[in-house]
């Protein structure tokens, strides 16, 4: 099957190679799209997080009293539990903003690394 794929490779016409250089654009722009909209996605997910934190938030100030929650947050257990959860959250966001900026980076570099002329690749 390679050899075929090699052959095939080895008797490109010029015509063959524009169309390569087209399939590569377009594969590019796809790659810049699908990132743009990830990221208008994303942008979506965090405004309506922080909208509905904030009125969680307001929603808490109105039903527990400051004495309670201060109480709350002092109890040894209770407050364990916070910072693991602090830190699990923190841990998920590194997880994904890391998995996110590396896959960004393999696909820009991807589509975007200049690639040699087919007769060099066929001397070499």
């Amino acid at each position: 099957m390679s050899t075929i794929v090699t052959q095939a490779a080895n008797e490109a016409t010029p015509a063959d190679r524009i169309g390569l250089e087209d399939l590569l654009r377009a594969a590019r722009q796809l790659a810049r799209e699908t990132r743009g909209l990830a990221e208008s996605t994303a942008g979506v997910v965090e405004r309506e997080l922080a909208m509905a934190l904030t009125v969680a938030e307001s929603l808490r100030e109105r039903l527990v009293s400051e004495q309670a929650l201060k109480e709350a947050r002092a109890h040894p257990l209770m407050a364990r539990l916070r910072t693991d959860a602090h830190r699990a959250v923190d841990l998920g966001m590194d997880a994904i903003a890391t998995s996110y900026v590396f896959g960004v980076d393999f696909v820009e570099n991807f589509v975007d690394r200049p690639r040699p002329p087919l007769e060099a690749q066929r001397a070499g």
